[in-house]
């Protein structure tokens, strides 16, 4: 179980450490959205479902999409942790392969729900299971000074904040943190944000992003 104590490497190894706990559960939720999906007449066709570990009671949420009617055997998967802390509710995506783990801060779901929700009466887990819902990738650049500072004009932050890369999502662009294999997701702007001089920057990041999310959904 994560508890307030613990340094973000640490939650990174509980996290990677526990998951594979629920990795049985895991395979009968797919076997649930198997049978939704045919049933369903509309795609793509997507649900999620809260999976808590056994020992440590650790919750993880796993999201399924089937793009097509013969998806239901081999859908898209993704998932994620979620914890609290005084401050706020946190999220953590694991990648696996890298060893590498994405941890979300409340701030984050805060400008989320400001700039894109637009919407207080939605519970702050829901505001973090919808995130999710929506976005499956994130197409990323390191940050140059130009960069940078577009995120101070959208940010109240001191000298010492900073950022090392900016990422492309569905619904903007986010802004995070590289500490060795931990990436701290600080905020997130939307398109209608932007300056006209803005968006020229991020205009080959965007197109990334497309062309990446184009050829993952083929």
């Amino acid at each position: 179980m994560i508890v307030p104590s613990m340094t973000v490497q640490e939650i990174h190894e509980e996290l990677f450490n526990d998951f594979p706990s629920v990795l049985n559960k895991i395979a009968n939720l797919k076997k649930d959205f198997g049978r939704k999906v045919l049933k369903s007449s509309t795609y793509p066709t997507n649900s999620s479902y809260d999976c808590v570990s056994h020992i440590r009671k650790n919750l993880f949420v796993v999201n399924f999409i089937a793009l097509k009617r013969s998806d239901w055997k081999k859908p898209k998967m993704s998932f994620f942790g979620i914890y609290n802390r005084p401050e706020g509710y946190y999220a953590a995506t694991l990648s696996l392969d890298s060893n590498v783990t994405s941890i979300f801060p409340p701030h984050f779901f805060k400008r989320y729900r400001e700039r894109v929700v637009k919407n207080t009466a939605i519970s702050n887990i829901d505001i973090i299971k919808r995130y999710f819902k929506n976005e499956w990738l994130m197409a990323s650049v390191a940050v140059d000074d130009n960069f940078e500072a577009v995120y101070k004009s959208f940010e109240n932050v001191n000298n010492n904040d900073k950022v090392s890369f900016v990422g492309a999502t569905v619904e903007g662009y986010c802004f995070g943190e590289r500490q060795g294999n931990i990436n701290i997701i600080k905020t997130i702007i939307t398109e209608e944000m932007l300056f006209d001089n803005q968006k020229e920057l991020f205009f080959k990041l965007r197109k990334d992003f497309d062309d990446t999310n184009r050829e993952r959904y083929k």
